[in-house]
């Protein structure tokens, strides 16, 4: 009885995530709609234990303080840093794990740059970005901030920044996307590593504890059943 009660409990619950508007492929808003696949992810692992999921589109700075304030449950996507770390309730898996470049223009001669490399020098990053612990707490890097991934492109033609830090993937996508503008003239000089990226759940919303249990639950149920591998596969 209380393993039916539990069920029907679950059926009946709602939970509101935020989901970045502008960080393609993994979550963005298209046609009014948010769309990526962390959003298939997240959207995927709730449903398996029977939630249903109403996602908000928001800035990812916003997204982040709205589920510090408890107003909505979650944000996607986080990397985890010693920042953040006491501010949210962490699923026990990250959504995805992902590489984080570095970008130059396409005339310099630096190849295979690390962290270190990066140290003195002004990189352009995106305002309350996460690129893994290494980085994020590393003081001897120049951060220049911009509100976009896209805008920091565009610092380093114009000379404003020396290198880009971005996830490997989304910087693809602009690449791709703006070839008009960038085909030729920007470059992957390195990387800093690899992190993982994870819903940050609310601690402060209503049924905080079981969101992050329903989560943790849901996500396993998807990563055995393959259904996970399915959405990897369909955002390659």
């Amino acid at each position: 009885m209380c393993g039916l009660l539990g069920v029907h409990s679950a059926n009946a619950e709602t939970v509101t995530i935020g989901a970045e508007d502008d960080w393609y492929p993994y979550s963005r808003v298209q046609n009014g709609q948010p769309k990526g696949m962390a959003v298939d992810l997240v959207r995927e692992a709730f449903g398996s234990v029977g939630i249903d999921v109403q996602f908000q589109s928001l800035p990812y700075s916003r997204c982040l303080a709205l589920a510090r304030m408890g107003s909505v449950a979650g944000c996607f996507d986080t990397a985890r840093n010693t920042r953040l770390e006491p501010q949210y309730l962490w699923p026990f898996q990250p959504l995805f794990t992902a590489r984080v470049q570095i970008f130059g223009r396409a005339d310099v001669s630096q190849r295979n740059l690390q962290l270190k490399d990066l140290e003195g020098r002004e990189v352009g990053v995106t305002a309350a970005y996460e690129y893994g612990e290494a980085f994020d707490s590393n003081p001897r890097v120049r951060r220049v901030v911009s509100d976009r991934d896209l805008q920091s492109f565009r610092k380093l033609l114009n000379g404003k920044v020396e290198f880009v830090v971005i996830y490997e993937k989304v910087a693809n996508h602009l690449l791709e996307k703006h070839a008009h503008e960038f085909k030729g003239r920007i470059k992957p000089v390195g990387e800093v590593g690899e992190t993982g990226l994870y819903l940050a759940l609310s601690k402060t919303a209503p049924n905080a504890r079981m969101t992050a249990e329903w989560f943790d639950r849901g996500l396993a149920t998807i990563l055995r059943n393959g259904r996970y591998k399915a959405i990897e596969q369909s955002w390659k």
